[in-house]
C-alpha cells in the first residue's frame, strides 16, 4: 500500500510560524522542500517558541540551514 504524503495547507501551519515566514523572503520556499518529517518537527518546535523573536529565530535557522546545505553542493 502506498503512503499518501501529507500535504500542508496555510491552515495546517500555527499562525505565528506563518507570520514569522512571512517576513523571510525564503522562508516558505524552503518550507515547501522540507521533508514532511522536517515540516512536522518544526510545527513542533513552533510551539515552543515563547516570543516573537523566538519563532523568528526558528524560521531563520530553517532558511540558513538550508542555504548552508545548499552550498555545500556548489
Amino acid at each position: 500500500m502506498k503512503k499518501i504524503k501529507p500535504v500542508y495547507s496555510p491552515q495546517d501551519i500555527p499562525l505565528g510560524l506563518s507570520m514569522a515566514m512571512a517576513q523571510n523572503v525564503l522562508a516558505f520556499d524552503v518550507f515547501n522542500k522540507l521533508s514532511p518529517v522536517q515540516k512536522q518537527q518544526l510545527i513542533r518546535d513552533s510551539h515552543n517558541a515563547h516570543s516573537v523573536h523566538e519563532m523568528q529565530q526558528l524560521v531563520d535557522d530553517m532558511t540558513n540551514a538550508q542555504q548552508l546545505s545548499r552550498s555545500q553542493f556548489l
